[in-house]
């Protein structure tokens, strides 16, 4: 099998072929994505990080004209290096590693989230970045309440923002809750028959989980979420106290533990 190892930064990404030991550096756009289908052999699997939102256009486009795509927490890579104890740290040696991990251990095909879950993602990314403009904005205004001097336009043009940001945080919500009701609504419902699971509670799950649809059992959930339990002892002496796993979704993992 021929493992493509792909290193993805914001204007372009490095491609590292297995079989022929060599690398080539592309744009990251449609032209870019192009180039590399003819750079590699037509059963060749992309395999690349989870590296913010750069990833995702080049894994779609490969997914539609039925290449197989797998996409790994970059975290995993990170590992991976240093368990090789690898000393340089540079797109191409990345890409070359991403590729000999695939070798070592055959990742599972990627499935692009729907297109669905993917609008709904980037109505929760605003939303998220909307409100902590709120809280740095009541920050500022708190501040100012204690000034000497009080200016009537900075007071008028915190006001403007707060109600600016309050608006397009209600258009959001409606938005996300049309959303849900069209697509996920048996699944909202169910969600929130939970105890202590509200509304937002069951958005935010069905949001980070395509409607539940990206795992096949709850363990594979709980793990994502970072709510594993994990047994600490070693020989006869190290009985240290149980806890859970927190490698996950950190907001997930926070917000189930508000509703708990």
């Amino acid at each position: 099998m021929s493992y493509i190892g792909i290193d993805i930064s914001k204007a372009w990404f490095d491609a590292f072929c297995l079989v022929r030991k060599t690398g080539k550096r592309f744009s990251n756009d449609e032209q870019g994505w192009v180039e590399l289908t003819h750079w590699i052999a037509a059963d060749a699997v992309l395999v690349m990080e989870a590296s913010g939102p750069y990833y995702l256009f080049g894994a779609c486009w490969a997914h539609e004209r039925g290449y197989t795509v797998s996409v790994l927490n970059p975290l995993i890579i990170r590992r991976y290096s240093q368990m090789r104890l690898s000393r340089a740290k540079t797109d191409a040696k990345d890409a070359q590693l991403i590729a000999e991990y695939a070798r070592d251990h055959t990742p599972h095909t990627w499935t692009p989230p729907s297109k669905v879950n993917q609008a709904m993602q980037q109505l929760m990314s605003l939303r998220d970045g909307l409100l902590r403009q709120q809280t740095m904005l009541l920050g500022q205004q708190e501040a100012f309440t204690h000034a000497v001097v009080t200016e009537q336009v900075v007071h008028q043009v915190l006001e403007d923002q707060k109600r600016g940001i309050k608006e397009s945080l209600t258009q959001i919500d409606q938005r996300l809750e049309q959303l849900v009701e069209a697509h996920y609504k048996e699944c909202y419902q169910a969600v929130q028959t939970i105890p202590g699971v509200g509304p937002k509670t069951a958005l935010l799950l069905i949001c980070m989980t395509d409607g539940f649809a990206r795992f096949e059992d709850a363990r594979s959930l709980a793990s994502y979420v970072g709510i594993c339990p994990r047994v600490y002892s070693s020989g006869s002496s190290i009985r240290g106290r149980g806890a859970i796993c927190k490698l996950g979704s950190a907001k997930l993992r926070k917000l189930l533990y508000m509703c708990s």
